[in-house]
């Protein structure tokens, strides 16, 4: 009995040694607690439990903001199953270190140092100064932007739903996009099931607004912060009306970086989207509607792709082409330090950059008059590597595991690649439909929406054995032929 609680304390031990290791712990800990609640009977409409293994499956994807279900959730589970689904989906978005830290600092309580270097890995921080800051900002942000969201969808849900479904819809649709989770309740309306928002091309106010939450959600609390702290001190210069101050108020790089390649991927490729799509006729194919729901549709589609995972076009009928872009898309994903998943737009900026700096002869990855540290880039190709990585193991397997599905051509190999890359990229979307997907399929797809979740390198950190041990030593500069 004492050995094993001592194997029990050194094992707890181990799993609180570092940062990684206690963000990994809490997000397994939340998927705990959400299986077993969700697997209950009483929280379906049919007052069945759905097993284990789909409640584990649906925890995961609502933790990791993921999206991708094998049961549909409003036609599965009843209000109570639902509230669950939201809070998971909240929790998994913010984290719940930064939730913890935020409370801790509310009652005035003094966040030890501990606590402050687990809040300080989880949210992004650069420096302990920044953290009470950005996490304060985080939850503001977080609180603006659902509530004006929830206001914007009530008034098209509530007509047609009436007050009390209509405002849960609201409510769950606003979160769910501005965590981009990709979940939605409109599975039980005239649609049908797993519909999401395909009966709403027409409502220019539900698709724009979906869009702005997921804009919002996926650029970064960072870079919020840092646009809040701009636009305050230019009003405060042009109230003071200093304008040497105002000459000298500048945008952090991260922040123009993160929102130069958002809005460069949305219009790039709602644009490459639109061409691809726009003979395609099937139903609720792109080119199926008029000219202005054709550009909406682009739009959104371009958006929810980068890490959101709602859509408002049948994905099964889309195009090869297209399907090739969209995992692109979601492999990119969306800004550093947000509700979103993929290798994160600064990266893949930071590899445009450095092969630029490639072709020009560069030795340094110089932006906008900054240089960029050595470590940075070595981090960044790691994490494109790694993610390239997971996405075609993974494709790889599922060819395995659905080989009679792939034989019977209810789907082809770009389909498992496009469904890895949603898992991924925590996006959520299927060409191949994933509930029809095996056991084992399933089993795959799940420690893939955790990694994309938690991120590459912190996976990797939380998994270090021993410490850095740092020796001064002299090594011989290698010769390695490139091309």
């Amino acid at each position: 009995m004492l050995i094993r609680r001592t194997k029990t304390r050194k094992a707890l031990e181990w799993m609180m040694d570092r940062p990684a290791r206690v963000i990994i712990s809490s997000f397994l800990f939340i998927m705990l607690v959400g299986t077993l609640l969700l697997m209950m009977p009483f929280v379906t409409n049919s007052g069945e439990s759905i097993g284990f293994f789909d409640s584990l499956f649906t925890t995961v994807s609502a933790t990791c903001v993921t999206g991708l279900i094998v049961r549909d959730t409003a036609t599965t589970f009843n209000t109570l199953g639902r509230v669950i689904l939201l809070i998971l989906i909240q929790v998994g978005g913010l984290g719940l270190v930064t939730i913890y830290t935020f409370g801790v600092s509310l009652v005035k309580r003094k966040v030890n140092v501990k606590t402050r270097v687990l809040a300080q890995e989880s949210t992004g921080s650069f420096s302990y100064s920044e953290l009470t800051g950005l996490l304060r900002t985080i939850i503001l942000m977080t609180l603006f932007f659902e509530m004006a969201g929830f206001v914007l969808l009530a008034t098209q849900f509530v007509p047609l739903y009436g007050y009390g479904d209509g405002l849960f819809k609201s409510l769950f649709m606003s979160v769910s996009a501005f965590c981009n989770a990709g979940f939605d309740v409109m599975g039980d309306t005239a649609a049908g099931p797993y519909s999401s928002l395909t009966a709403f091309n027409g409502n220019t106010l539900v698709m724009f607004t979906t869009v702005f939450l997921i804009f919002s959600g996926s650029l970064g609390f960072h870079v919020w912060k840092d646009l809040i702290d701009y636009c305050s001190r230019k009003l405060r210069s042009f109230v003071h009306h200093d304008k040497k101050e105002r000459t000298n108020i500048h945008m952090k790089l991260h922040t123009r970086l993160a929102f130069v390649m958002m809005v460069m991927l949305l219009l790039v490729g709602a644009a490459l989207i639109l061409v691809m799509e726009w003979t395609n006729k099937d139903p609720l194919s792109i080119g199926s509607f008029p000219v202005w729901e054709r550009i909406k549709a682009a739009l959104f589609q371009s958006m929810s792709m980068r890490t959101a995972g709602m859509n408002s076009i049948d994905l099964l009928a889309m195009r090869d082409c297209t399907k090739i872009l969209c995992a692109v898309l979601m492999f990119i994903g969306a800004g550093a330090g947000s509700t979103g998943g993929g290798i994160k737009v600064q990266v893949f900026a930071l590899l445009l950059y450095s092969i630029r700096s490639d072709f020009a002869g560069n030795p340094e990855v110089i932006i906008k008059n900054h240089r960029v540290s050595r470590t940075t880039v070595q981090r960044a190709l790691t994490i494109f590597t790694l993610g390239i990585c997971v996405v075609v193991v993974l494709a790889c397997v599922l060819s395995v595991t659905e080989r009679s599905l792939l034989a019977a051509g209810k789907f082809t190999f770009l389909d498992l690649l496009f469904e890895s890359a949603s898992a991924f990229g925590t996006v959520g979307v299927s060409s191949a439909s994933t509930p029809q997907f095996s056991f084992w399929g399933h089993l795959f797809i799940i420690p893939v929406m955790f990694l994309g979740r938690i991120g590459p390198i912190t996976f990797a950190m939380g998994l270090i054995l021993k410490d850095k041990k740092y020796v001064k030593s002299v090594y011989p500069e290698a010769k390695i032929h490139l091309g």
